[in-house]
């Protein structure tokens, strides 16, 4: 065969497989590692398009110093915030395929590989996420999401379904589709998003870990966090609308809270929390919005959540409660977590924790 000559090089340059689409805003302290665990991937039919988005610190030397022919740099004058910035690069992509990745974060070597290979697999898909293992604080945790679409519905209406740094979807179907994200939900764009995305596509997870996620102090302020909350609660009450509830706001805090084990240690908290849990599954029986079965292991892994996160300190009584509740016999992982809920409170009734 002939050598490639200079124009086909141009093409295939033009037009890669894969756009790695990656934000940065004041990142100069992980930079560096982000870029090399990208141009390392064992596949590199890939551009790395970079959108600085506004950075005061030293981010535009670093990315200056980087020589390799796959980066493209996109400059904002001012900052756009996430949804901004990456709805900037999505429309300057040029690959098949756009892989998110943050510039905090560490690729694993096969990342592109394996997910091009996915959605090659599954024509049907519009994207695919993967496992996480976390950086920084709580280092070393695997994250797993659902990975048949199946489960990512009723996964939802509760948690977003992927790990948003690990997402590869197919950049022609997401335009014509009119998909964007939606920085009127910020900082929860992506779970918007994804709602968005799973009433018109399939779409799943590898199992397999595709890049290690920094946790650290400087991911969000307090005031984000709490923004969090809100705009994932403003996601939830849409989602509980085509269920066909009418929550109230205090029912949309107490969805969120108990999806996250965060109410307090009482047998009134317990109790609301089951007698919501069967009012969703209630309302799916008339609309079937979800496969009965997803949606209850859905609550029954909810269940078993929240009442974990109180059987130190309620020991028995929580137990009783969570028995008693037909949440306790609800999808394939039931009788596991009524296992694991029994134990935990023998440990609490046994060997109470020390004032």
């Amino acid at each position: 065969m002939g050598r490639m000559g200079a124009l086909d090089w141009d093409n295939l340059m033009a037009q890669p497989r894969i756009t790695v689409l990656m934000p940065v805003w004041n990142g100069e302290a992980y930079l560096s590692q982000a870029l090399a665990s990208i141009l390392r991937q064992t596949h590199d039919d890939f551009e790395l398009l970079v959108v600085d988005d506004g950075s005061t610190d030293r981010t535009a030397e670093i990315l200056t110093a980087c020589h390799d022919s796959r980066l493209r740099v996109l400059r904002n004058e001012t900052r756009r915030k996430l949804s901004g910035a990456l709805n900037r690069g999505i429309a300057e992509a040029r690959g098949e395929f756009i892989a998110r990745m943050d510039a905090d974060d560490l690729m694993r070597p096969d990342r592109l590989a394996r997910q091009v290979a996915c959605l090659e697999r599954n024509s049907d898909w519009i994207c695919c996420g993967g496992a996480v293992r976390t950086l920084g604080c709580g280092s070393g945790t695997i994250l797993r999401y659902p990975c048949e679409p199946a489960e990512l519905p009723a996964f939802c209406l509760f948690y977003a379904p992927f790990a948003h740094p690990t997402v590869m979807f197919r950049r022609e179907w997401f335009q014509r589709a009119g998909l964007a994200y939606d920085g009127a939900y910020y900082p929860a764009e992506d779970y918007e998003l994804w709602t968005r995305i799973l009433r018109q596509f399939p779409a799943g997870n590898l199992p397999q870990v595709l890049l290690e996620y920094r946790v650290h102090g400087q991911s969000m302020t307090g005031g984000e966090w709490s923004a969090m909350d809100e705009q994932t609660i403003r996601v939830q009450e849409q989602l509980l609308r085509r269920l066909g509830m009418s929550p109230t706001a205090e029912q949309l805090r107490l969805h969120r809270a108990a999806s996250l084990g965060r109410l307090p240690p009482s047998e009134e908290s317990l109790e609301q929390a089951a007698d919501w849990l069967q009012q969703l599954a209630a309302s799916n029986r008339e609309t079937r919005q979800y496969p009965p079965e997803r949606l209850a292991s859905m609550l029954n892994y909810v269940w078993f959540r929240q009442t974990m996160a109180v059987v130190r300190a309620m020991g028995q009584t929580a137990w009783v409660l969570y028995r008693q509740s037909p949440l306790a016999f609800m999808g394939p992982e039931a009788a596991k977590h009524r296992w694991l809920v029994r134990l935990a409170a023998l440990k609490a009734q046994f060997f109470p924790k020390p004032l």
